[in-house]
């Protein structure tokens, strides 16, 4: 039988790092998720926007587009925490690594390349073992040209260019003395330190350079001071002064005198300044350029500065940002292509991006890619296919599902809730019914969730599928305390005005035809909390709910075989009826049989226990299980799972094998009874198997 897959959908964060999110001018953006990077396609339609690249080993800290003199983009660069570097080049409709940069000691922190010809690239990574190696890439040949020794600074950010006059590479570099040294190549075809700008007092960690003509640049550096200087550096002329002069400081780069001086300091921002961008603009009547910069900060806000006029004070022109929710801001901005969209990437992974409505006359937040920034520990589908939910270490459950979009251009799954923003790292989730799930945290105590009624309506305007009747009705939404744990549920006649308070945390009902922006999910979304189910001596580690939807199973960390037991709830009460004990250390996965007859668990003890429900009852006894003997696999069991006739079941473990049981025609003496191997294990991979959930049947 021939079987086909297509990826319909893929759900990841930005890493939580400046630099690592860039938008080019063809509408591709680019971003490190944990060890990947990836290509997001703004301009996709009806198919997954997004392509996985892989290639490091480890967190991935900056990636950069390569603009090629033509005004194209197909090469970027990224680096690692692996101690490497990359240059991808798009060959075939396909991204490979055309260069492997391998030098430092230790990871790579930030990353810049400069096109001096369409056949000369050169490429600056900046380490963390207070090195920057310049590599140049000629003919499709990368070699070390230097390793430039910072003694022991530290290299945050960097920035090269090309110096229009000269044809020839500068460096600007921000090191951990609050200073953006200047480095150029001499006629020892070396890099040598030319200049420092002082004048920050805190660390530099952006910095951006845009070609005003052929004599003059401007660069943009951000700091951690709140503050934006704009250095001026232009060819130097000796004129007589005629009034005030701003101190100018000289350098010498390729025979040339240069002079450096301080155009202006914005301030506007009451954080973090992370990063900056120039866009420049060409007037369609006058042919003449014009420059915008793009700011972002740990104070939630995006800034647009602008000329007043013609040489004249930098201002604010647009200010968007964050409000509400448990962002922390944003680590680095992009202007998008033209000068109608540009976007944040924040402190929790999130992207945002901001279009100009001509009609509105104002900047817009727009539908865009998400998911979580930290490890995946479960996912489960809705019975029917409707929808699917997942918990990461990010300490958030998140809903994705099926947007039918309005404009003709199919079908794309997005995430369009996020029903719990929790203050633990989330271990596993159950679903009762559609609108009923539990969830387990690193904590004791498992946390029962209803579907609000704004979910329910919102929910079949984006899929254009109900979950449940129009006449059924419950909680109008959710909001979290301030100082809460537990999602409190908010109804119509609620008051919904917080006198003299911070409402940060409390619901406004909105009415949805699109998946909500990463504003609206943040606090807007949540689901009620109905239960809490207490009975665990340690941290919840699985949860599982019978099909019939009348029973849940949980187990919790364990060291001994009493707190290695399985509990046994019934929804009706939410009450404990059952305590099953078999294993000697922590459950990994519980899995009840499609029929809801039979509970599987597996453990850390390489042992799985199948547990049989009484017929009429809701209790459960020992049908079989493995012990040393008859065990296969030699390390812990991570996972299980059941077919969808419930009488064949398989088990995964660190030792790589994957093993399929089912009942045997005899019964035997030892503890499997009258179950055995269907078959030959199979081995798959020698590493860990992670969790996986398969769409049922409709």
């Amino acid at each position: 039988m021939k079987i086909s897959v297509d990826q319909v959908y893929t759900s990841v964060a930005c890493n939580r790092a400046p630099e690592t999110a860039d938008w080019n001018n063809e509408g591709l953006i680019c971003f490190g998720a944990s060890n990947a990077v990836v290509i997001y396609d703004t301009n996709a339609k009806g198919k997954d926007p997004l392509t996985v690249l892989s290639h490091h080993k480890s967190k991935v800290n900056s990636v950069k587009w390569l603009l090629k003199p033509n005004q194209t983009c197909t090469e970027l660069l990224s680096c690692s925490a692996d101690k490497s570097a990359a240059v991808w080049t798009l060959e075939k409709e396909s991204w490979k690594v055309t260069s492997n940069l391998v030098e430092h000691k230790d990871g790579v922190t930030c990353i810049h390349g400069a096109y001096v010809d369409e056949n000369n690239l050169l490429v600056y990574t900046g380490s963390i073992d207070s090195s920057i190696c310049v590599w140049e890439r000629m003919d499709y040949t990368t070699t070390l040209k230097q390793k430039i020794n910072l003694q022991s600074g530290l290299a945050l950010t960097i920035h090269s260019c090309i110096l229009p006059s000269a044809n020839q590479p500068i460096l600007f570099c921000a090191l951990d003395d609050h200073k953006v040294h200047i480095f150029v190549e001499q006629n020892d075809h070396q890099y040598h330190r030319v200049h420092m700008l002082a004048g920050h007092e805190d660390w530099v960690r952006g910095l951006d350079v845009v070609n005003v003509d052929n004599d003059t640049l401007m660069l943009a550096s951000a700091s951690q001071d709140t503050y934006i200087r704009l250095w001026k550096i232009q060819r130097y002329e000796d004129k007589p002064v005629t009034g005030i002069k701003v101190e100018e400081k000289m350098f010498d780069a390729y025979s040339v005198k240069l002079s450096v001086k301080l155009d202006a300091v914005l301030a506007g921002h009451e954080g973090w300044v992370y990063g900056v961008q120039w866009q420049k603009i060409l007037n369609n009547e006058t042919n003449q350029p014009t420059y915008r910069l793009l700011s972002s900060s740990l104070d939630k806000t995006l800034i647009i500065w602008q000329p007043e006029s013609h040489g004249g004070a930098w201002v604010e022109s647009v200010r968007v940002g964050e409000v509400g929710g448990n962002g922390l801001g944003f680590y680095g901005s992009r202007f998008g292509p033209g000068p109608g969209a540009f976007l944040g990437h924040g402190y929790n992974g999130s992207l945002h991006i901001w279009k100009y409505d001509k009609e509105l006359n104002q900047w817009q937040p727009s539908v865009v890619i998400g998911g979580h920034f930290s490890e995946v520990e479960d996912i489960r589908w809705e019975r029917e296919g409707r929808y699917l939910v997942s918990v990461s270490l990010d300490q958030t459950t998140r809903l994705h599902a099926p947007w039918l979009r309005a404009d003709g251009r199919g079908i794309q799954w997005h995430e369009i809730a996020r029903p719990q923003v929790h203050g633990y790292d989330m271990a596993s989730i159950a679903l009762v019914s559609p609108t009923v799930f539990v969830s387990a945290a690193e904590e004791k105590v498992l946390r029962v969730f209803q579907a609000p009624h704004n979910f329910t309506q919102n929910f079949k305007s984006i899929t254009g599928k109900p979950l449940v009747g129009d006449d059924v009705k419950g909680p109008e939404g959710a909001s979290v305390p301030s100082l809460g744990l537990s999602n409190k549920a908010v109804f119509n006649d609620d008051d919904r005005a917080v006198a003299d308070g911070d409402n940060d945390g409390y619901f406004v009902p909105i009415q949805l035809n699109e998946p909500p922006t990463e504003e609206t999910l943040m606090q807007n979304t949540l689901w009620p909390e109905v239960n809490k189910l207490y009975g665990h001596g340690y941290e919840v580690y699985c949860v599982d709910a019978s099909s019939d939807g009348a029973l849940v199973a949980s187990a919790c960390k364990a060291t001994t075989a009493e707190h290695a037991a399985v509990l046994i709830w019934e929804t009706k009460t939410w009450q404990q009826i059952q305590k099953l004990i078999s294993h000697q250390l922590t459950i990994t996965q519980l899995a009840f049989s499609p029929d809801s007859q039979k509970l599987l668990s597996v453990s850390r003890d390489r042992r799985w226990t199948l547990y049989q429900r009484a017929e009429g009852s809701n209790s459960f006894d020992i049908a079989a299980s493995t012990d040393k003997k008859n065990g296969v696999h030699t390390r812990i069991i991570w996972c299980c799972a059941w077919a969808y006739d419930s009488s064949v079941f398989g088990t995964g473990s660190r030792d790589g094998k994957v093993c399929v049981w089912s009942k045997a025609e005899t019964i035997s003496d030892s503890s499997l009874k009258d179950y055995s191997l269907l078959g030959p294990y199979q081995r798959t991979y020698e590493r860990d198997l992670g969790p996986v959930s398969t769409k049922p049947e409709r």
